[in-house]
């Protein structure tokens, strides 16, 4: 799915609200995202995108890059097998992805406590079901369809969702997109556990070129995509990590294990 096949406008920036928690969570109720420019520092950043870019190496799906820059070149013909999620490889990176030291220091660093406390009005908890995302050009079949969390996760309704670029990405290499004020509806009937569900084409959607460290929350229950990535030679690369309230407890479905 293509942005110029659907009526796109810009994310709204929420950065302005950083210091007014009462008026983030209005938004955030009302929109059922929030998007922020350039809420992760590189020290944070850079860390994390330098350990995925070491894996996909090996993987031979980029090109080295002894300079870390917020870009993954993509090796000419790389493939991932079958629907890209179940790739060997990528399946076998995902654990060492979410206990790598520097991922956890970006998932819970304190200025995405803040938006979440101010979002759920109680403290957060890192929660499980959290990837490190690759799409590599030339690859439309592996798009992430339009679907809803809730959907796959029906027990986890107050499940927030942080999505974080590691490169640079201008809408043809496939970031994220959302339809605004979608959490306000029921979950809709998805088609199949793959194939997402089905939106009408006059629905509005949210999407704009991002850069590396600029991150959309997003609700469990918001109508979200990626768009197909028709860049020639970048791979869209991005990581996606959930939240839930610490009240929820040791009852939830998506409980991190303990170290």
């Amino acid at each position: 799915m293509l942005p110029g096949e659907r009526r796109v406008s810009p994310f709204t920036e929420s950065s302005h609200l950083l210091d007014d928690p009462d008026a983030l969570r209005a938004l955030a109720k009302d929109q059922g995202y929030l998007h922020f420019r350039g809420l992760i520092p590189d020290t944070l950043l850079s860390p994390v995108r330098a350990f995925v870019r070491d894996a996909f190496v090996e993987f031979g799906w980029v090109d080295e890059d002894s300079d870390n820059r917020p870009f993954m070149k993509a090796i000419s013909g790389a493939r991932l097998s079958g629907k890209g999620w179940d790739d060997r490889n990528w399946v076998r990176f995902q654990p060492t992805f979410c206990k790598h030291p520097d991922f956890l220091a970006l998932a819970e660093s304190p200025i995405v406590m803040k938006i979440h406390e101010s979002v759920m009005s109680e403290p957060a908890w890192l929660a499980s079901m959290n990837f490190c995302w690759i799409q590599l050009p030339g690859c439309p079949e592996q798009t992430t369809l339009p679907h809803q969390d809730e959907w796959y996760l029906p027990h986890c309704d107050t499940m927030w969702t942080l999505w974080v670029p590691l490169v640079d990405m201008p809408l043809d290499v496939g970031p994220l997109g959302v339809v605004p004020g979608s959490q306000r509806r029921s979950v809709k009937d998805h088609f199949t556990a793959f194939s997402g569900l089905q939106v009408e084409p006059k629905v509005d959607w949210v999407s704009n070129d991002v850069r590396a460290g600029d991150v959309v929350f997003f609700s469990s229950r918001t109508i979200h995509c990626a768009w197909s990535n028709v860049s020639p030679t970048l791979a869209q690369v991005s990581a996606e990590i959930r939240y839930e309230p610490q009240s929820v407890g040791k009852g939830s479905k998506l409980r991190r294990p303990q170290k």
